[in-house]
C-alpha cells in the first residue's frame, strides 16, 4: 500500500494527516497559514472537506455533535461552515503542492469526487457516516486511488460490506481507520484495542486511527493508537485552538502536531521486530552479566565439589550454571583458586 509513493504499513512511518477539515473558517488566509503550519510541525498531508450543503443532509436534520449553536441544524451549519467549492478547493490544491505537502480532501457527494479527480487528488477519505453511502463509495473506488475508509458508528457487517463493494470495482488498496464518531470522543471511549481487533478481522488492509480525542500534554491517544498498530493517524488541526468553531478546541496545533510525529516515529522504532531473541546490542552483555560456575574458596586437586566451595559468577564464558548439578560429587583434577571459573579441564 502507497501513498503519493508512501509506504504504508508496519515497517514503516506513521503516516499522518492534518485534518484542517473547515477550521479554515471561510478565509483563505487562514488556511493557507494552516496549510504552511502543518507542513512545517512534519505532516504527511493536509486535508479538507468538499460538499455541498444540499446534497449532504436534508434541511431538518439535526446536528449530532456539541457546539455552542445547539438549536442550528446540520444544513445551517454545513451552509455557513464552508462556502469553497471549485474555486477555492483548487486554489488550496495549488498552495498545498507550492509548499510540498499532499493536498487530500473527503467528498460528501458524486460531484465533489469529480472535482477531486480533477485535481488528482492522491487517495481518498470516505467519512464515517458515509460508509453506508453505496453510491459514493462506488464512485471513489472506480478511480483505483487509495481509499481511507472510517469506521466510526460501525459494525463488522457494514464494514464487509463496504469493502466488498470498493473490491468489487477493482479497487484493494483499502486503509480502514479505526474511529468513534463522536465529538469530541472522551479518551476512555477511545476502545484503541479496535486497532488490532480491525487487523485481526481484516488482515488484508492497513489499519489506522481517525482521531476526536481532545489532545492531552503528552498527546497520549494517539501515540498509542500508533504503539496498537495504526499505520495512518488522522488528527484535526488548527492554528488557535482557542478559536470559535466547531473543530477548533479538539484539535491539534502546530507544536501538538510536532510533538505528535516525534512520538509516532520514536514508538515506531521503539516497537522493533515480533520475534523474540537475542538483539545485537545486547550481544555484550549476554556474555558479560550472565554466570558461570567458579570457586567460593580455595580447593585442592582432588577436593569434591559442594555447593559450599562453588559458587556462580560473571562472566559467562566459563562452564554454564545448567551443569551445577552434573559437576557436584565430581573431584579436582588440580587445585582451583577461589574466584576464579572453572573449566572442564579442573573436573575428574
Amino acid at each position: 500500500m502507497k501513498i503519493a509513493g508512501k509506504n504504508i504499513g508496519l515497517e514503516y512511518d506513521v503516516f499522518v494527516i492534518a485534518e484542517i477539515g473547515v477550521n479554515y473558517d471561510n478565509d483563505m488566509k487562514l488556511a493557507e497559514e494552516m496549510i504552511k503550519a502543518a507542513k512545517r510541525a512534519g505532516a504527511d498531508a493536509v486535508k479538507f472537506q468538499t460538499y455541498t450543503p444540499s446534497k449532504i443532509v436534508a434541511i431538518e436534520s439535526p446536528k449530532y455533535w456539541e457546539d455552542n449553536k445547539p438549536e442550528e441544524t446540520q444544513f445551517e451549519f454545513f451552509k455557513r461552515s464552508n462556502t469553497f467549492y471549485h474555486k477555492e478547493t483548487r486554489e488550496l490544491a495549488r498552495y498545498c503542492k507550492e509548499n510540498d505537502v499532499l493536498f487530500m480532501s473527503t467528498p460528501f457527494d458524486l460531484d465533489s469526487v469529480c472535482l477531486l479527480e480533477e485535481l488528482d487528488v492522491p487517495a481518498y477519505k470516505i467519512a464515517s457516516a458515509d460508509i453506508t453511502n453505496f453510491p459514493l463509495l462506488r464512485a471513489v473506488a472506480k478511480t483505483r486511488k487509495p481509499i481511507l475508509l472510517s469506521t466510526g458508528a460501525s459494525s463488522i457487517g457494514e464494514i464487509e460490506k463496504a469493502t466488498k463493494i470498493v473490491e468489487d470495482e477493482g479497487n484493494q488498496n483499502i486503509i480502514l481507520l479505526h474511529c468513534i464518531l463522536s465529538y469530541p470522543t472522551p479518551y476512555e471511549q477511545s476502545h484503541l484495542k479496535m486497532i488490532q481487533s480491525l487487523r485481526d478481522i481484516f488482515p488484508k488492509y492497513e489499519v489506522g486511527w481517525s482521531d476526536h480525542v481532545v489532545p492531552d500534554e503528552c498527546l497520549v491517544i494517539p501515540t498509542t493508537a500508533a504503539i496498537m498498530g495504526a499505520t495512518v493517524i488522522e488528527k484535526h488541526f488548527t492554528t488557535d485552538r482557542t478559536r470559535k468553531g466547531n473543530d477548533h478546541f479538539h484539535s491539534m496545533d502546530e507544536e501538538q502536531l510536532s510533538k505528535l510525529i516525534g512520538n509516532v516515529r520514536m514508538a515506531k522504532k521503539a516497537m522493533g521486530q515480533y520475534l523474540k531473541q537475542p538483539m545485537e546490542i545486547e550481544l555484550p552483555a549476554r556474555k558479560n552479566a550472565r554466570r558461570s560456575i567458579a570457586a567460593s574458596c580455595d580447593i585442592s586437586e582432588g577436593e569434591i565439589f559442594t555447593e559450599k566451595n562453588l559458587i556462580m559468577l560473571r562472566p559467562g564464558t566459563g562452564i554454564h550454571p545448567m551443569f551445577f548439578e552434573r559437576i557436584l560429587g565430581l573431584k579436582a583434577k588440580r587445585e582451583v583458586k577461589s574466584g576464579y571459573l572453572l573449566e572442564w579441564e579442573d573436573i575428574m
